[in-house]
């Protein structure tokens, strides 16, 4: 089960990357590039986002398009962005698509941010409200950090002539716009329906905060791709993934401990916990969902030795679910309600099915080897007074009979301990 498990995730991976193609190498002048920004914005879409304005910087593009879907991310991360669009000499120009995106918490900021602002039909931008691990809002140290925040995309709005009365509201009270609303509102400076009719729409517009004027004409567009290594680790900080694989490989070392083999169990495990510890270490966590899910598991592998008629299953399911969906400290980081139901069953089915066998295999009778010849019944082969010889299962065997005891050829005996190659015997009753 947890084979198969793993092999999912193996095979997801690989689909990730299986069909995806590098950024192109610089060179040409007259492109335009267009850089994805899916999932949550981590340092991993952070150093993506760089390196690929970088390059563009290197080749003298004519503009970048950062097109956005995110619920998200780390203030941090966010900032690195930010800083990299607004000192870039290029115009960088923000675009939520496709229908269906958003622009949320962070991806708001960078909206503010950019020299050009745009909106596919059938999408949202806002309710950038700071989150802070472990802080909470009405504290002092909550209310700083909002104050920070309303003040910082404020000024990232004003310097790009956009409504910052709005952009401070998506801050203080989490509001959101629809693309028809934010053009309106003069929160974006224009809609599109795709990309390409977005660098139709660019040519010339004059970028406010960098006094330059964007120049499209006879631009083609370069399509950036992660680098295996950023795919890669930008996957693992996934919150389903992080969560997946932390509760993999505990069941895995479970497994190991009650069932000790090839160690599979032990390899696999080890492997998934230091992956989902670096996701962890990256990522906001809240330490009441992590040790609620530990209990959890706890409970289940505490069931297989205690009886407790499921009270311990019962309560270890009900753990790793709360655990879950307490794991992540951050609105936009959740682990998703299928997954978390999905993994607390997988959890209670590996412990009261298949690790439960395992500890029933282990109680039972030796059933190979010297020990499992105590209580084995044979016949004397020799007069044994005490040494001698018997035959049991097929094959002779050194005998002794018990001190004072004489047993006559051809009697019936029954094995009592084993000594190395020497059988200890008495007459059968």
């Amino acid at each position: 089960m947890l084979a198969l498990a793993a092999g999912a995730l193996i095979l997801a991976l690989a689909g990730v990357w299986g069909g995806g193609s590098g950024s192109q190498a610089a060179g040409a002048s007259n492109t335009i590039r267009l850089i994805h920004v899916d999932g949550i914005i981590d340092p991993l879409v952070a150093d993506f986002v760089i390196r690929n304005i970088d390059e563009a910087e290197s080749a003298q593009a004519k503009a970048v398009i950062l097109e956005l879907d995110t619920p998200g991310g780390l203030d941090e991360s966010m900032r690195d962005i930010i800083k990299k669009m607004t000192g870039s000499p290029l115009p960088v120009a923000a675009f939520v698509a496709p229908t269906g995106a958003r622009a949320a918490s962070a991806g708001t900021f960078i909206m503010m941010a950019a020299d050009l602002a745009a909106m596919a039909p059938g999408t949202n931008l806002g309710a950038a409200h700071p989150v802070a691990t472990g802080v909470d809002a009405d504290s002092i140290e909550g209310v700083k950090i909002t104050n920070d925040s309303a003040a910082y995309i404020r000024s990232l709005a004003e310097a790009n002539g956009r409504n910052a009365n709005w952009a401070e509201l998506a801050v203080r009270q989490s509001v959101s716009l629809s693309a028809d609303d934010a053009l309106q509102q003069q929160v974006i400076d224009m809609k599109a329906d795709d990309v390409n009719a977005l660098v139709g729409q660019m040519q010339g517009f004059q970028c406010q905060a960098k006094g330059i004027a964007i120049d499209t004409r006879g631009a083609t567009i370069e399509e950036a791709g992660m680098t295996f290594k950023e795919g890669f680790l930008h996957f693992m900080l996934n919150p389903n993934v992080a969560y997946f694989l932390f509760l993999y490989g505990m069941l895995a070392l479970v497994y190991e401990f009650v069932h000790p083999g090839i160690g599979f169990g032990a390899i696999t495990g080890i492997i998934s916990l230091l992956l989902s510890f670096y996701a962890m270490r990256v990522l906001p966590v809240s330490f009441t969902g992590l040790a609620l899910v530990i209990v959890g598991v706890m409970l289940l592998a505490g069931d297989l030795f205690i009886t407790s008629h499921g009270a311990m299953s019962a309560g270890g399911i009900i753990a790793i679910i709360l655990g879950s969906l307490l794991l992540f400290d951050a609105p936009f980081l959740k682990v998703s309600l299928p997954l978390n139901l999905a993994m607390a069953v997988l959890a209670g089915a590996f412990f009261l099915i298949a690790a439960r066998k395992v500890m029933k295999a282990r109680r039972l009778p030796v059933a190979t080897g010297q020990s499992a010849m105590v209580g084995a019944v044979g016949y004397a082969r020799t007069a044994l007074s005490p040494l001698g010889q018997v035959f049991v299962h097929g094959e002779i065997w050194s005998a002794e009979a018990p001190e004072g005891e004489m047993i006559e050829k051809g009697e019936e005996i029954e094995i009592t301990d084993v000594k190395g190659l020497m059988l200890k015997v008495r007459k059968t009753v």
